[in-house]
């Protein structure tokens, strides 16, 4: 396993179980890598998030499973998904609390 194309959560694992090869390249065995140089590693790597998300922020709430259900539901009902369920949501909130939409 190349530790600099993992998850982080790969990272961990190889690390933690001791499943990480050696270089090819290298004459010798590579040393073990740390768990802290592992984290360092992924978390200096540059995000590459979808060109749907350009510009935009992530809000995250937190329901109980039978509303997400209901949700989810609602969504398939009518053929859309759950984020553009969750726009009209927040627009509709808006408008009722005479805030202008932004944008």
């Amino acid at each position: 396993m190349d530790l600099e194309k993992l998850s982080l959560t790969d990272a961990i694992k190889a690390v933690a179980t001791g499943h990480v090869r050696a270089r090819s390249d290298a004459a010798g065995p590579a040393p073990e890598p740390s768990l802290t140089q592992a984290m360092k590693d992924v978390a200096s790597r540059t995000r590459k998030p979808p060109t749907t998300r350009a510009g935009r922020k992530g809000i995250v709430i937190y329901v109980d499973q039978e509303v997400a259900a209901a949700i989810r539901r609602l969504a398939s009902d009518m053929n859309t998904t759950v984020q553009a369920l969750g726009t009209t949501a927040f627009d509709l909130l808006l408008e009722k609390f005479g805030e202008p939409r932004p944008g």
